[in-house]
């Protein structure tokens, strides 16, 4: 009997860490909802959103003057997009795997040319209208 015992204690025990296990794991989807939302929220919250993505820039390249645009580094290595011609945007450094930046569109409508200051082989051109 103290076999059948200690085996239900540790039977209860085992579900209880189960169930905490659980919790746990809930509250990971959350997190991960979070950071789900996190993504979403870049696309809505201001705006137009760039990506980085395999050392290239993609997504919305025309914005309206003035606009907050999000830039998403989806690479592991670090990157900026900066307007090479006027300097008047820079997101600075982008952290990689998922690390946002933003900047300011100009005011006045015209095409500015932009890269990455790390790499110069990327390069892009924002239309503001």
């Amino acid at each position: 009997m103290t076999r059948t015992s200690v085996a239900a204690g540790f039977v209860a025990a085992l579900l209880a860490l189960t169930a905490c296990s659980s919790s746990s794991s809930s509250g990971n989807s959350t997190s991960s909802t979070s950071a789900g939302s996190g993504g979403s929220s870049a696309t809505t919250a201001s705006g137009p959103t760039i990506t980085i993505k395999n050392f290239a820039f993609s997504g919305t390249m025309t914005v309206k003057a003035g606009a907050k645009v999000t830039v998403v580094n989806d690479d592991s290595t670090a990157h900026t997009l900066t307007d090479k011609a006027t300097k008047k945007f820079d997101t600075g450094n982008i952290t990689g795997n998922g690390g946002k930046g933003t900047f300011t569109a100009p005011t006045k409508a015209g095409s500015y040319p932009f890269g990455c200051t790390y790499h110069p082989n990327m390069k892009g051109t924002l239309v503001v209208q």
